[in-house]
């Protein structure tokens, strides 16, 4: 059964994605809820577990990214304030100038130091799909991104 998923994975993917990671664009993408639906982390400790996958938190840098409906109950990504409060920078060291991807009165650092970005999906506007959150206190899923092997 395991090499039968092996080499499904390795079809769908092309190689180019570690097993369990889904490819999209130009990048792999690791769901943490694809291991367990249970586990929560804060964003340290979700950061953690994608530095050690080799990876980094998602850096969301496309409007197909930004729309993506699989971002459910909220994940965090790679979105942080945490240098300078108000200045959203990706950890990939671009600042965050779009306003439009935020949800209606977001960020609003909401009255306890919400400094670590969190993606979630809302029919009501599938295109508003960024909040602020508590980066210590707030337990969620997470998402990380590695891009794919050149082959």
């Amino acid at each position: 059964k395991k090499r039968k998923e092996e080499q499904i994975h390795a079809s769908s993917t092309c190689g180019k994605c570690p097993l369990g990671w889904l490819i999209f664009n130009s990048s792999c993408f690791f769901f943490s809820y694809t291991e367990s639906t249970t586990v929560k982390k804060n964003w340290h400790k979700s950061r953690e577990d994608c530095i050690k996958r080799g990876a980094d938190l998602v850096v969301i840098d496309n409007q197909q990214e930004s729309g993506r409906d699989v971002w459910g109950n909220g994940f965090w990504i790679g979105l942080t304030d945490m240098e300078s409060e108000g200045t959203w920078v990706w950890l990939n060291n671009v600042t965050e100038v779009e306003q439009r991807y935020w949800m209606d009165g977001e960020p609003n650092d909401g009255h306890i130091g919400e400094d670590c970005g969190v993606a979630v999906f809302s029919n009501e506007n599938p295109w508003k799909t960024r909040y602020d959150g508590a980066c210590s206190q707030k337990q969620l899923q997470w998402i990380c991104e590695i891009n794919q092997k050149i082959q």
